[in-house]
């Protein structure tokens, strides 16, 4: 530290009564204010949107089958053309690409996300007395299709289906009920 007894020349005060990293100055300092961002300068879609949309078109979804899946359109019948939660549905599987078998679930949730290939339904069904949760990306190139088996009969009108879980509502094994009612 500087001695107590360091006087300032422009105030004639003694620095030791001001803390150090304080320089004493006889103007006044100006702060510049700026004009607002004009809404016609910002760009509404960024790059990687941008980019995001070509790989959508190009590779992802050329045919445009997923994003009809995700749309919340309303038919004149009061129901959904895509899938919401509370719907029955089927994902197969390209077999050249994996081995996975297709799964049929019931939709807890369906993830529409603000970049739209991060999208995915979180699928729950009972395979030989274990509740099994999937969660199943619609973008993903091993889905090779999604079909609704049965939609939503409109006793449960939420978003997210959570609360079925371990209840008298949880689901049972949706293969054998599907099969019933054929």
């Amino acid at each position: 530290m500087l001695a107590s007894k360091v006087w300032c020349r422009a105030t004639g005060v003694s620095l030791a009564a001001k803390r150090l990293y304080q320089v004493p100055t006889s103007t006044k300092k100006i702060i510049p204010i700026y004009p607002p961002i004009q809404p016609s300068s910002l760009k509404p879609t960024s790059l990687l949107q941008k980019i995001g949309a070509i790989e959508l078109d190009s590779q992802l979804d050329p045919t445009g089958w997923r994003r009809n899946i995700l749309k919340k359109k309303k038919t004149n019948e009061g129901t959904t053309q895509g899938v919401e939660s509370g719907d029955i549905v089927r994902v197969t599987y390209d077999q050249s690409k994996c081995s996975n078998d297709p799964f049929i679930g019931y939709v807890l949730s369906v993830d529409r996300k603000e970049v739209v290939q991060d999208a995915s339904i979180l699928l729950r069904n009972q395979i030989t007395k274990t509740m099994v949760e999937m969660r199943v990306p619609i973008f993903s190139p091993l889905v090779e299709k999604i079909d609704i088996l049965k939609k939503n009969d409109g006793k449960r009108r939420r978003n997210k289906h959570y609360y079925i879980r371990g209840t008298r509502l949880d689901v049972g094994n949706l293969e054998a009920k599907l099969r019933k009612r054929k």
